[in-house]
């Protein structure tokens, strides 16, 4: 077991953050270590199953209010603890001047203020490694420093984005990317979700389905399907199975102890939506949550081998339809909590190589108060995650949970970081999609529609994109 240890100037500010309980280190092969962490007075105690270099990562507050991930530069094990603060500043300007090296070197335009912010945050962080003999004064120039350089980043991104979408439109005038939600009834609403979506996922689970075994339901699901098709509306179905939690019929449940049961059902069940919606439906997600499991007591090869049988389902009733898998917690949040599972990136590969064949990649960043939250990031973050998984040259879909409102500051925190992500989105080529989820009625509140059938605030600034950006 590795240990990795900080002297910690400023406890107040990670206790601001929120739980130190998603912790982790991010390995030179994207391979994600979690850690376990003990907090001792100004001690910082993280401990690891492997003991190679990595970056650290946590969540830390901004000035402006809320928190987003930072990391270190790349640490190895020593005796000696590290300046908790200073090794943030520092990860946090060097992950800042690479990206825009990058960039940079790729044409992008930048500003005086940006130039002026990174020099500013260079100048603050020199303080605070100059100064390290004075620990708070040291510790009081990394935090000015980090803030700069999360300053600094966000307006690349900002300069990266309007110049990459600019480029884009020069090609075309409209960016051919769908905007979807996620439906489970006909929206009452119609004329405000038809000015802001061109496509729709009919939620299709096997307890609305099939209730009773054998006796199926097709109503819901064959009336929202043909509002759809009316409006001509592009139509993704799913997910049929969810590997997180218990979505499973009743009188599923004494069948679900037995893998080989488990594993015949669930095919069967895809075969016959997949059978009664061929040629209507082409678009399926089979499957969601097999990269963090959680649900019926499978092991990780269990999942594989359970979603390689669905997906060889699919085929045997129609090998044209297009399949994509839904990726939670791309970030590798789950590992904090399931040890010794692959990361994201590395679960989807695998499957790869087993041979399924899967269409799309659908990545879920859920910022609602969920067991399967993603913690908040900059846009750096979403921009390098795309990229990541852009190497399998696939089309990726975003699926986007809009956190519930609270109150007015989170209210303008929310819309800014929506309307980040979405730019950054349809900045990047290899997304052919970004969908919403839900249009009303969320279990957890994170609905564009409020039980009071007013349309969140979100909304409208999702229906100025679309009119400005896509159709």
């Amino acid at each position: 077991m590795g240990v990795i240890q900080f002297h910690v100037q400023r406890p107040d500010l990670l206790a601001k953050a929120g739980s130190c309980s998603m912790v982790d280190f991010l390995m030179y092969d994207g391979r994600i270590a979690p850690a376990d962490v003990l907090l001792q007075g100004d001690r910082m105690i993280c401990r690891r199953t492997v003991s190679e270099s990595g970056q650290f990562r946590l969540s830390w507050p901004r000035f402006s209010g809320g928190s987003q991930v930072v990391h270190s530069t790349s640490l190895r094990e020593q005796a000696e603890p590290y300046e908790l603060e200073l090794e943030l500043a520092r990860g946090q300007l060097s992950r800042l001047r690479n990206q825009f090296s990058i960039w940079h070197g790729s044409g992008l335009q930048s500003s005086a203020r940006l130039d002026e912010l990174i020099r500013e945050s260079h100048r603050s962080f020199r303080a605070a490694a100059l100064r390290a003999e004075v620990p708070e004064t040291s510790a009081a120039a990394s935090v000015l420093s980090m803030e700069l350089s999360a300053q600094a980043a966000d307006m690349l991104c900002e300069h990266y984005v309007s110049q990459r979408i600019e480029f884009r439109r020069q090609r075309s005038p409209r960016i051919p990317v769908l905007m979807g939600c996620h439906l489970n009834e006909v929206p009452q609403q119609e004329a405000e979700f038809l000015q802001t979506f061109n496509a729709v996922q009919v939620g299709a689970d096997w307890q609305s389905i099939e209730g009773d075994e054998g006796q199926h339901d097709w109503s819901r699901l064959d009336a929202l399907l043909e509002w759809a098709q009316e409006r001509r509306l592009f139509v993704m179905g799913g997910p049929l199975l969810d590997l997180t939690q218990d979505s499973l019929p009743l009188w599923m449940r004494n069948w679900s102890r037995s893998r080989q049961n488990l594993q015949s059902f669930s095919a069967d069940f895809v075969e016959t939506v997949l059978g009664r919606y061929q040629g209507r439906i082409r678009h399926w997600e089979v499957v969601t949550g097999g990269n963090r499991g959680g649900a019926f007591g499978m092991t990780e090869e269990d999942r594989i081998s359970f979603i390689s049988a669905l997906l060889q389902a699919v085929r045997g009733v129609d090998d044209t339809v297009q399949v994509s898998l839904r990726v939670v917690q791309p970030w590798g949040e789950y590992l904090s909590e399931v040890h010794g599972s692959l990361s994201p990136i590395q679960f989807f590969d695998t499957l790869r190589r087993c041979g399924v064949r899967i269409g799309e990649v659908n990545l879920d960043l859920r910022l609602s108060q969920s067991r399967l939250r993603c913690l908040r990031r900059d846009p750096l973050s979403l921009s390098q995650l795309i990229d990541h998984w852009s190497l399998f040259q696939i089309p990726l879909n975003v699926m986007i949970t809009v956190p519930p409102l609270q109150d007015h500051t989170n209210a303008v925190h929310r819309e800014d970081w929506l309307r980040s992500a979405l730019l950054m989105c349809l900045s990047k080529e290899r997304v052919t999609g970004i969908w919403l989820s839900d249009w009303q009625g969320a279990a957890d509140g994170a609905a564009l529609i409020g039980a009071d059938g007013q349309p969140d605030s979100s909304l409208k600034l999702l229906q100025r994109l679309t009119r400005e950006l896509l159709w």
